[in-house]
This record gives structure tokens, sequence and C-alpha cells, in this order.
């Protein structure tokens, strides 16, 4: 994967992905980071404390575990087969974009979970 430096303003951000980062469930993931980069080591240890205490259905991990089972539940080739008859060109190469993007996602949390 090539790394390119890319202007702030530059940056699109996807609608979803911004209700959710301000959502009440990644607060303390944000407190954490905050305060990891402010060098507040006891404000780190309060952190990671509230972190270890949310049950996991509050935990970012849970909620990208749930968005895969739901997307992948009923999952078969036949039916994306048919719908993709249907779908003009320009269409499908953005969501052909769309699927490797969160293919290397996958890709990097697979590799998260056997480096842990």
């Amino acid at each position: 994967m090539e790394t390119k430096n890319v202007p702030l303003k530059d940056i699109k951000i996807d609608p979803l992905a911004e209700e959710l980062s301000n959502s009440e469930e990644a607060r303390p993931y944000f407190d954490y980071f905050t305060r990891s980069v402010s060098g507040d080591a006891a404000g780190v240890e309060a952190a990671l404390r509230a972190l270890r205490d949310l049950p996991l259905e509050k935990r970012y991990t849970w909620r990208v575990f749930s968005a895969l089972k739901w997307a992948f539940a009923d999952f078969e080739s036949a039916s994306v087969r048919l719908d993709l008859l249907s779908i003009p060109e320009p269409t499908r190469t953005e969501m052909t974009k769309e699927l490797e993007l969160r293919f290397q996602q996958l890709r990097i949390l697979l590799q998260t979970f056997q480096t842990e």
C-alpha cells in the first residue's frame, strides 16, 4: 500500500463515520488518545480503566464485528451476480474501490487480532 501526504482540507469524511466518531460510545476512546498525546500518565491509566470496564456491546470492536456479521450473515455470490447485471459501470467501479478499501481494513483487523 502506497503512502502519500494529503492536506487536511482535502480529506473527505464519510458522514456516517463522522456521526459515529461524535457518538457517546466513541468518547472513551477519544479520551484515551487525547490523554496519550498530552502525556497525562495518570489520565491514560484512568482512560484505560474506563475502556476495560466497558461491556463488550459498548466497545468499538463489537461495533465492527456486529457490522461484519450483519453484512455477511446471508452472503452468497449468486445474488451479487444478479445485481451486477443492472448496476452501471461507473457505479461498479466506485463499489470496487470501496470493497478494496474495506478489504484492506479487514486485513489490518485480522493482523491486529493475530499480533495482540
